[in-house]
């Protein structure tokens, strides 16, 4: 029996992507020596060297920090433009001001968590800074939904870890077999909600051809299995 269920912010909730594509093409727009290049060739790259950090920073390799600066220096150096640290800190100051300006629900979101709410404990798990994703969750409107909230750098564990899951069962009093995790990264949010002994429902948007069960590609899907 499920009495809790576990969302992801980033690209579950939050329609992140399309947050970023405007984002850093509004970004762009600030540098001239950008002027030439095309917005979805700049926003590729800036998505490519995202992924490959963000691989650092969930195995540990990296803080949060410097996954921010290693984003910004990796783009600029793309375009063989060197910068210092100090100077990539507020670059992407400047973007974060730019994407916060960005931010939005995916359409079905909030249709969602009002079915929900009252079936059902919810609570966001989020890797991140929890300044940051705490701003973004109140500026979006869903503290209403959610009776805890849990961010990786507040707790001292990212997901995939099976602690991060662990505490968010201890938080809902519930044991893991009564609790299932929705996310969209199938390694992070998937597999590490199966290893700490949970259910989960992978939002597959991008409609990748990998196998797995319990899969839907839009948030108002999540009837079938629940």
């Amino acid at each position: 029996m499920i009495k809790a269920i576990f969302f992801d912010l980033d690209d579950t909730l939050v329609n992140s992507k399309k947050a970023e594509y405007n984002a850093i093409c509004d970004f762009k727009k600030l540098y001239s020596e950008f002027d030439k290049i095309k917005d979805i060739d700049f926003a590729n790259v800036w998505n490519k060297i995202t992924i490959e950090i963000y691989e650092e920073y969930h195995s540990g390799k990296i803080s949060f920090e410097e996954l921010r600066i290693g984003r910004m220096k990796g783009l600029f150096s793309n375009y063989s433009i060197n910068i210092s640290d100090e100077e990539a800190e507020q670059k992407f100051k400047d973007y974060k001001s730019i994407y916060e300006k960005n931010w939005i629900l995916f359409d079905d979101a909030k249709e969602v968590l009002e079915h929900l709410k009252n079936k059902y404990k919810l609570v966001i798990i989020s890797n991140g800074d929890g300044k940051w994703q705490r701003k973004k969750i109140e500026h979006m409107g869903l503290n209403k939904y959610f009776s805890d909230i849990i961010i990786s750098s507040e707790v001292g564990y990212s997901k995939p870890e099976k602690e991060i899951f662990d505490i968010a069962c201890k938080m809902v009093d519930l044991k893991p077999a009564n609790c299932v995790m929705i996310g969209d990264k199938l390694k992070v949010d998937i597999q590490g909600a199966l290893n700490a002994g949970m259910q989960a429902i992978w939002v597959n948007r991008k409609k990748e051809k990998l196998s797995y069960e319990y899969q839907i590609k839009e948030l108002n899907e999540l009837t079938k299995y629940l």
